[in-house]
């Protein structure tokens, strides 16, 4: 089904060991697609044209403290690539153990569109869990213009987009107890979700102002994902859990992985849901959820390589027809493609 097609080389340095740290974002009315990837205390944004199958173009973001710290580097945490309506471009929103950046992809430079302070916004920037956790921002997603990143402390830093370079901050959302370990939002249905290191999953009212419904998984959740009104979870035992944001029921339970999960891809347009682990293995499955057929959660697609450890995979357009896959401290994201065989190639095989 799918083919690996090439690996592309990063500017420099090797890919960072956080979760999720391979994000995604096209643009299907320019066929153009950005991809972003943590590298130490640098953000590689990259960028190609998908119908002209352009090669990639890298930016890269340096990291740093004000200048009264003597530049001290500091790691970057997490990184999410989302398009607020206010916007014809994607923004970058890079955080830190110390910062939250968000940055321009279009134009990419060293300063950012607009920048907070975990010690200035958090209620309690200090560790929380048992003094042994330190800061750290965790979890991007956009609902709208509402610009949502998780903290250690467990709220929710909102940052309200209101055009191309306009940016506010907003009263955090205070409402999950314990650190915050994803965000994600279903575009098409305008549904937000986050979810906590105690395995519980809130799911936000439109627009994300109040909790609609809190659903207690009992997993240690290690990443999530929206589609059809379905909460994907990917957990640190490798198990990838299926939940309905509707009624909180648990539909699916797969033993998909025999290490962490660490991301979890959805394509809307063919409901193709893609989990990746340090196990060294992704996987591509499609949901089923159209009555009067049954739920299921059929697999389309897998490759594994048991010397590597995948720290993001992620389809690169809206089909779920190509794929992009980071590894642990390689210096080379690789590229996957659905190829058709031809009608002889296909009879002869």
């Amino acid at each position: 089904m799918f083919e690996k097609t090439k690996e592309v080389t990063l500017p420099q340095g090797t890919i960072s060991p956080w979760p999720s740290n391979l994000a995604a974002c096209w643009l299907d009315t320019r066929n153009i697609t950005y991809v972003a990837v943590i590298q130490a205390n640098n953000v590689h944004i990259g960028h190609w044209d998908n119908k002209a199958e352009t090669e990639v173009t890298w930016e890269t973001i340096q990291t740093s403290e004000p200048a009264s710290s003597s530049d001290k580097l500091v790691d970057v945490t997490t990184i999410g690539l989302v398009h607020p309506n206010a916007r014809n471009f994607p923004i970058a929103i890079v955080g830190s153990t110390r910062h939250i950046h968000v940055y321009d992809v279009k134009k990419v430079s060293q300063k950012p569109l607009f920048s907070l302070t975990l010690a200035s916004t958090l209620r309690d920037y200090a560790p929380s869990i048992g003094k042994d956790v330190g800061p750290y921002s965790r979890g991007v997603s956009c609902n709208d213009n509402a610009i949502l990143i998780g903290t250690h402390t467990g709220e929710i830093v909102v940052i309200m987009c209101n055009g191309d370079s306009n940016f506010t901050s907003r009263k955090n959302l205070k409402e999950h107890k314990s650190a915050v370990t994803d965000i994600a939002t279903c575009r098409y249905d305008e549904i937000t979700v986050s979810a906590d290191s105690t395995g519980e999953l809130i799911i936000w009212q439109k627009p994300v102002k109040g909790v609609n419904s809190r659903v207690l998984t009992k997993q240690p959740i290690n990443v999530i994902n929206v589609l059809r009104k379905q909460v994907i979870v990917g957990t640190l035992r490798g198990l990838v859990q299926y939940y309905s944001v509707t009624t909180g029921d648990l539909m699916c339970e797969i033993n998909a992985h025999s290490r962490p999960v660490n991301s979890v891809s959805v394509a809307p347009e063919s409901a193709y849901v893609m989990t990746s682990s340090e196990d060294g293995t992704f996987i591509v499955s499609k949901l089923h959820t159209r009555k009067p057929h049954a739920y299921q959660v059929e697999y389309r697609f897998s490759d594994s390589d048991p010397y590597s450890i995948i720290m993001g995979a992620q389809f690169t357009n809206g089909r779920g027809s190509a794929i992009a896959v980071a590894t642990f401290d390689s210096s080379e994201i690789i590229m996957y493609k659905i190829i058709k065989k031809s009608s002889a190639a296909a009879a002869s095989s």
